[in-house]
């Protein structure tokens, strides 16, 4: 587990910001315990709809503005993107048993009523809340099959 690992969240590309687990758990109004939306699982967790209003209220932005998707990438390179609507119970789990999370570090999302279980990403480390209906209205995941040409350079 990397102490020092961060999470980038951005606003259709536009603002950028990165957060520590702590530092997202700070912003979040709304803390709950897992298992009140996801039966079987325990862990600290806080709603992703009420911390996405939270940050952009923080930062003076526009709270009736809300995204029209919900993108992540974690660790591994694997996205998961889906509307807007689709994450309305969505949560981040930052913490179990007291403990920052051993798998899933540094946050998991999870989707309880979204289309697939694939949507339950692990180790998020990369945020987008996005402003365009083009991008449909189902759920896509998998792991990022471009590689751009600063992935492909070497470095020695």
């Amino acid at each position: 587990m990397q102490a020092d690992l961060r999470i980038q969240v951005s606003d259709s590309h536009i603002t950028n910001e990165t957060f520590t687990v702590q530092e997202m758990v700070q912003l979040a109004e709304v803390k709950l315990a897992l298992e009140d939306r996801v039966p079987n699982a325990e862990g600290n967790a806080f709603d992703l709809k009420a911390w996405y209003r939270s940050w952009k209220s923080s930062r003076g932005g526009q709270q009736e503005i809300e995204p029209t998707h919900l993108k992540v990438e974690a660790v591994d390179e694997f996205q998961a993107l889906m509307p807007w609507a689709e994450a309305d119970s969505a949560v981040f789990l930052y913490a179990q048993g007291g403990e920052p999370l051993k798998k899933g570090y540094p946050i998991r999302l999870y989707v309880p009523d979204g289309s697939s279980e694939c949507l339950n990403v692990k180790s998020v480390v990369h945020i987008w809340f996005l402003h365009d209906a083009t991008l449909g209205d189902e759920a896509t995941f998998g792991f990022k099959n471009k590689v751009t040409l600063d992935e492909l350079k070497i470095k020695k």
